[in-house]
């Protein structure tokens, strides 16, 4: 009876010391938990300094209706939407509307601009993408006027390019190198598709168009009989007096070679279209955005072999810092294997991995080595714990003194019972359990005894 509730005894103490059991097997568990939070505040902070993601949605200033502008905007939408970005078009007057849109507090993001405007940007708030093709100089004359060359223009009635377009401020410079301006001709400000009609109603004698020879209103005038595609002969004098125009050469037929359009070469100016953006435009975009203008401009044209376009060269606005890593190196690595957005995550998250190898790799050392310290430190708290205990070292006082000392040596063979433990202390692990046993069986073998003779 007694020895049955001694035995109760000793199991209620045993499982009442369940907790301080678990804890100590959650040892490594404790931990791996410290390193995980350590490298988890690691991610925090440096989080603070990963980039925002790219927008969404951009706005693109492109041009009038029927225009090149507005044609090419169109594709680099759908281009853009195949990435997940929306790009929302607006309409304009041309290449001055488009630059005063971008000023503006809460303009467009990008837009198309005609070279030879650097002069009306204000401040640094403009950067160019790139130039992304030739827009040859058209100078359309009626087929009866009496005009041989520009010079001859003086009396006429001319059109000049709108208000808000990127032509008009370069026409009316080229006409003033050779003394004509309002007071010697009369400007018409008209709109690029009232051109034909001014035309075939005779209110017109000469028209000037900046525009890429796939323009509707270039196609539509070249072909019409009743005009004249006029060449300028003092085309290398233009190129000397303007650096953002180009010398280039129409051959005959190239526009139409079974009407042989033009019927001989044609020797005129060019200006570049630029792809031009705000300076605060997301990094990540400017990649995509010229990854799409090769796309669309990249191959063979009329005025230029395959892969003249885009280029960093031919503007006269500041290239951005990202469009000239990209001319310099290329598309960044992982677009060219992952989509935009899987991209652009990687990328700007890249500086989270800082904090991961950096703590990592220590704690991975660490871990191990601050599981085994706990072990040892926990060891050894153990054996001062049952020094304590021992009579040898600590003669027991009467019979209540043994049963407290029992009770204290059932706990601490709990606290021994490692269910994980190192191989290493394996051995360590059991003779304190062998010296626990024995301290025991001295207890009660002659605890009592050794309080007498004390």
């Amino acid at each position: 009876m007694n020895s049955n509730m001694a035995n109760s005894s000793k199991r209620a103490r045993y499982a009442g010391h369940g907790p301080r059991y678990q804890r100590g097997v959650m040892g490594m568990a404790g931990v791996a938990t410290a390193a995980t939070v350590v490298i988890v505040l690691g991610f925090f902070v440096a989080y603070q300094f990963v980039d925002p993601a790219p927008p969404r949605v951009i706005t693109m200033a492109t041009g009038p209706d029927g225009g090149a502008y507005q044609q090419y905007g169109q594709q680099f939408a759908s281009y853009l939407a195949r990435e997940g970005i929306t790009v929302e078009l607006q309409k304009s007057s041309g290449s001055v509307d488009n630059l005063q849109s971008l000023q503006s507090e809460n303009g467009v993001d990008i837009a198309f601009l005609q070279g030879g405007l650097s002069s009306e940007v204000e401040g640094d708030t403009i950067v160019a993408l790139g130039s992304l093709y030739f827009e040859p100089l058209w100078v359309f004359v009626d087929s009866d006027a009496a005009i041989a060359a520009i010079s001859d223009m003086a009396g006429k009635r001319l059109a000049v390019g709108a208000e808000g377009s990127g032509t008009r401020p370069a026409v009316r410079k080229l006409l003033g190198a050779h003394g004509i301006d309002e007071s010697t001709a009369e400007f018409l400000g008209l709109e690029p598709l009232d051109i034909p009609a001014a035309f075939a109603d005779e209110q017109l004698d000469a028209a000037f168009i900046i525009g890429a020879p796939e323009s509707q209103l270039v196609r539509q005038l070249v072909t019409d009989k009743g005009m004249r595609l006029l060449g300028l002969e003092n085309a290398d004098a233009y190129v000397r007096l303007y650096p953002y125009v180009s010398k280039v050469t129409l051959p005959a037929g190239v526009l139409d070679l079974k009407q042989e359009i033009p019927a001989s070469d044609v020797t005129t100016v060019a200006l570049t279209a630029m792809l031009v953006a705000r300076h605060d435009l997301h990094p990540a975009l400017v990649d995509l955005l010229l990854v799409a203008a090769t796309n669309i401009h990249g191959g063979h044209s009329m005025l230029a072999d395959r892969g003249t376009f885009p280029t960093p060269n031919y503007i006269d606005l500041p290239l951005s810092d990202e469009a000239d890593r990209h001319f310099r190196h290329g598309s960044p690595f992982l677009m060219l294997y992952l989509p935009f957005w899987a991209a652009t995550a990687i990328d700007r998250l890249w500086v989270m991995l800082l904090p991961l190898i950096g703590l990592a790799i220590p704690l991975v050392k660490l871990v191990p080595a601050a599981y085994q310290w706990r072990i040892r430190r926990r060891l050894l708290r153990m054996y001062s714990d049952l020094e304590r205990l021992d009579p040898n070292f600590n003669p027991v006082a009467g019979d209540d003194d043994v049963t407290q000392r029992l009770d204290s040596l059932a706990e601490l063979d709990n606290r021994s019972l490692f269910t994980s433990v190192p191989r290493e202390y394996k051995d360590d692990v059991y003779k304190l359990r062998r010296d626990i046993d024995l301290v025991r069986r001295q207890l009660k073998g002659g605890g009592a005894a050794s309080a007498d003779l004390a």
